[in-house]
């Protein structure tokens, strides 16, 4: 089988110096610290960027979706990702919104500096690599493999910011693992989540945290400003009332708002709660449900949505 791995940076490749760690390692050097664990697969390399995963930005992950892309046509098995962990699971959720692949797509990354004791980005490649090379994960769109652990990238999400075991997906858990070189699926793949329509991102979406007491003041600050805003709420989707009254109005001028929830395992309610920013005043009101997606991830679908001419309720439509 032949698996092309496409290098991006994050800490996978670093190498240490006097200012700290900083991205260095090419993609050819990454498949070689773990080619001893994939020898009987040939894995072409190639260098999309080399930057840390905090400078990620949707126009890059774009450029990275075109790179998946066109190894694909070229004929590849299976494609690995290498990617910082920072923003590592919003990339992978961009990948399957902008990716109808045909072949398994795998995102993977480390938390431990190349050379430093019990570095594990050999192992986490060498897992994605056997994701990549199981014909069958391609039904599953773009996963993240940490740990031995396959993720959709729908729920992936990193729980810890130093153990090395720093990915989960908190609704449900894994969809499978990997032992000995070996994929063991726990359950199918979801429907795809790719956009219908795809274009390079040009609108300017915002997301915005809701805490106890917040007002109106951020949201008319951005609403000349922005052709989107994702609110992540409290709860199953509220926010305090002079709040709501400011999303209201940035809606009734054309800004498309999507409610998302801020908790570890979001999901919008839709008719419990009533009065003044309550989810069921904020629906009839014309803001839009993320549903179970969290809001990072919701703020990439309603960007490349809206990028490629798509509506808001046509973007969310399963979600509502």
């Amino acid at each position: 089988m032949r698996i092309s791995l496409l290098a991006t940076g994050g800490t996978i490749s670093t190498a240490q110096g006097a200012a700290g760690a900083t991205p260095a390692l090419d993609a050819a050097a990454l498949a070689q610290a773990a080619q001893a664990a994939v020898e009987r697969i040939v894995v072409s390399t190639r260098d999309v960027s080399r930057i840390s995963s905090r400078n990620v930005t949707p126009a890059v992950m774009w450029t990275l979706a075109l790179a998946v892309a066109e190894e694909i046509r070229s004929g590849a098995d299976g494609v690995v990702v290498t990617h910082g962990t920072d923003t590592l699971e919003e990339t992978a959720y961009a990948l399957s919104l902008l990716v109808r692949t045909s072949v398994p797509v795998v995102v993977t990354g480390a938390m431990r500096v190349p050379g430093s004791p019990g570095e594990d980005g050999p192992a986490n490649i060498a897992a994605a690599v056997a994701v990549a090379s199981t014909p069958r994960f391609s039904a599953y769109g773009p996963v993240v493999v940490h740990q031995d652990e396959i993720h959709l990238a729908r729920w992936a999400t990193k729980v810890h910011s130093t153990r090395v075991a720093a990915f989960g997906s908190p609704p449900a858990g894994p969809v499978g693992m990997v032992v000995e070189g070996r994929t063991i699926p726990f359950f199918g793949p979801l429907p795809t989540e790719c956009l219908p329509r795809v274009s390079a991102p040009d609108k300017r979406v915002e997301l915005i945290w809701t805490s106890a007491g917040s007002d109106g003041l951020v949201v008319d600050a951005l609403r000349d400003r922005v052709d989107g805003l994702v609110v992540a709420g409290l709860g199953g989707g509220h926010v305090p009332s002079p709040m709501a009254d400011a999303l209201l109005r940035a809606s009734a001028q054309g800004v498309a708002v999507v409610l998302s929830s801020r908790c570890s395992s979001p999901g919008i309610l839709r008719d419990t709660y009533g009065g003044a920013g309550g989810e069921m005043h904020l629906l009839a009101s014309g803001l839009v449900s993320a549903g179970t997606l969290s809001p990072a991830k919701a703020r990439l679908r309603l960007l490349f949505g809206l990028s490629a001419g798509l509506a808001p309720a046509e973007l969310f439509a399963a979600e509502a």
